[in-house]
C-alpha cells in the first residue's frame, strides 16, 4: 500500500502519466525507427557471419562423413537374415515391382532374394 501512494504522490509532483506515451511523438517514433533500423543491421550481420558459415561448415561435415559411409557400405555390405516376420506380403504392394517399398535402397537394404 505505502508502494502505490508513493508512486501516486511522485507522478503527482511531476505532473506526467507514469505510463509512456513517448512513441506518438516524433521524437519517439524517429528514435524507434532507429532502433529497428539498428536491431535489423545487427540480425543481417549475425545471419551473415555466423549463421550462413556454420551451416556451410556443418554441411560439409556431414556430407563427407555421410559420403565415407557409403563408401563402407559398397565394400563391407550389412548381411542379410532371414527372420520369419521379415518381408511378409499377403499381397503385391501398389507400387513398383510389387515387393519393395518406395523407401527400399538397394545400397542399404539387403534383397532376400538375391541372398538365396
Amino acid at each position: 500500500m505505502f508502494r502505490i501512494t508513493q508512486l501516486a504522490r511522485t507522478t503527482a509532483a511531476r505532473g506526467v502519466r507514469s505510463y509512456s506515451s513517448e512513441l506518438w511523438t516524433r521524437e519517439g517514433y524517429a528514435a524507434a525507427k532507429e532502433h529497428a533500423r539498428s536491431a535489423v543491421e545487427t540480425w543481417k550481420k549475425i545471419s551473415l557471419f555466423v549463421a550462413l558459415p556454420a551451416c556451410v561448415i556443418y554441411g560439409y561435415v556431414a556430407t563427407k562423413d555421410e559420403l565415407e559411409h557409403i563408401h563402407h557400405l559398397e565394400h563391407d555390405p550389412p548381411k542379410f537374415i532371414g527372420y520369419p516376420y521379415l518381408h511378409v506380403r499377403r499381397s503385391k504392394l501398389p507400387y513398383g515391382d510389387g515387393e519393395h517399398t518406395p523407401f527400399w535402397n538397394p545400397l542399404v537394404n539387403p534383397d532376400p532374394e538375391e541372398e538365396d
